[in-house]
């Protein structure tokens, strides 16, 4: 081999063949395609495209059977079914005094607990004090003021009434002079008329007849000033009337006006008497099944602080439902009951019924936003979401007693809990396709 040979080899170019020889793969060709042909497949890729084909079929058959489900989880407390009552806290603030322990006899109207509202002072004295002895003087200027105005009514009525006794006597006596008066003017004027008649006789002089005739003016001018007289009394009458009228309708308006502020004001009164101290009054006889608060603890508007009933009764369970979902609730629909006194991890979870939805509102949702504005993250955090109203849930639990530990324990009234109702269960094909169409219904 030559030092060219050696070259071509090592920098890999290939030696030209002789002409007539054939290689070692045009000699197999010939041979493979002397002889028969044989067709493989690929099972790989076989099983690979049935894998896919029936996982495809197994997600469309999930798709259509499948569904998706909802939960809301609930606050509740457990109530008796004799009497029960949930007392909730009425206000934000801080137990004071408990008046009742657990176990005892309450009746109707007796007082539980006092709870002292959360308020800002003004200096040395808190400002529902304040508050309160404005709101106090205000209402005594304003019973002074109802007071001189029903005193002058009264005044104007009893001066009414004695002019009106007056105008009577001197009516009275007008009459009388009017009636004498107009005898004298008669007997004047008959002998006015007797002295006319012999003065033509010239029995008598003309100065005896011009001096009877000017006492019959006389008597004439008299009974016209005494007709005169009745006619501006009863005219004086008639205006001391329109007066007295028109200051009665004044001053029964401003009464009126006054009673209004009067009322306003004691109902501000009352708030800021609760606004100093709220007491929690029993509405029902019974007995305390639960007291969840002591002297200074701090209470939440709402918070449950207490229950009424009987322990030895039967109970149902009252739950808390947010309005959103009261649209989504039906009558014996099915309850995950999950008690605090047992947590459901150890002790596993308990099931219930609906058996009566609430059509009142148990709290209405208030716009406070003091807290945004007292915190300046929360305030450049934009508005908060609504808060929603409260609904009373009814729930019968299946079983009223726990296993705990080899002994059941009853669930007593007034113990607290959480429950997970489902509100909305749709086909998984229904939620992945429902944007899509809700997409379309918009354009």
């Amino acid at each position: 081999m030559s030092v060219s040979d050696l070259v071509g080899r090592f920098l890999g170019r290939r030696q030209p063949k002789p002409a007539g020889m054939m290689s070692r793969f045009e000699v197999t060709g010939l041979h493979e395609l002397s002889s028969s042909i044989e067709f493989r497949r690929d099972t790989a890729s076989n099983l690979l495209v049935l894998f896919f084909v029936t996982l495809a079929a197994f997600l469309m058959v999930s798709m259509w059977v499948g569904t998706f489900s909802k939960q809301e989880t609930m606050r509740g407390i457990v109530l008796g079914s004799k009497g029960s009552q949930r007392l909730a806290a009425t206000v934000d603030g801080t137990v004071t005094k408990v008046w009742v322990a657990q176990g005892d006899e309450v009746k109707v109207g007796q007082r539980l607990l006092t709870i002292v509202p959360q308020q800002s002072s003004a200096g040395a004295k808190p400002l529902s004090e304040a508050e309160l002895q404005s709101l106090t003087e205000q209402r005594q200027n304003i019973g002074k003021q109802i007071a001189d105005l029903e005193a002058l009514m009264s005044n104007d009525a009893a001066d009414l009434g004695a002019l009106e006794g007056n105008v009577v006597k001197i009516n009275e006596n007008l009459r009388k002079q009017e009636a004498e008066l107009t005898m004298a003017l008669t007997a004047q004027d008959s002998l006015v008329r007797k002295l006319q008649a012999y003065l033509k006789l010239g029995d008598v002089t003309r100065d005896v007849v011009i001096a009877q005739e000017r006492i019959k003016q006389d008597y004439t001018r008299q009974l016209l000033d005494i007709r005169l007289q009745g006619s501006q009394l009863a005219s004086t009458q008639i205006e001391r009337r329109r007066t007295v009228q028109q200051s009665k309708s004044a001053n029964a308006n401003e009464r009126a006006q006054l009673t209004r502020g009067l009322a306003d004001l004691d109902s501000r009164i009352e708030r800021a008497k609760s606004a100093i101290a709220t007491d929690v009054i029993s509405g029902t006889a019974g007995r305390i099944a639960a007291l969840n608060v002591r002297e200074g603890s701090d209470v939440k508007l709402g918070d449950t602080i207490a229950a009424i009933g009987d322990p030895d009764a039967t109970f149902t369970i009252g739950l808390q439902a947010p309005s959103k979902t009261m649209g989504l609730l039906a009558l014996g629909q099915r309850v995950v009951l999950k008690y605090d006194a047992f947590p459901y991890k150890t002790f596993g979870i308990k099931h219930g019924r609906i058996i009566a939805i609430g059509r009142q509102p148990l709290s209405l949702p208030k716009d406070d936003d003091s807290s945004a504005m007292a915190d300046l993250a929360l305030a450049k955090a934009g508005p908060r979401p609504p808060k929603e109203s409260k609904f009373l849930i009814e729930v019968e639990p299946e079983d009223r007693t726990i296993m705990a530990y080899g002994a059941e324990r009853p669930v007593l009234i007034g113990s607290t809990l959480s429950a997970d109702i489902v509100v909305e269960r749709r086909r998984l094909i229904d939620w992945v396709l429902d944007p899509i169409f809700a997409m379309r219904g918009r354009t």
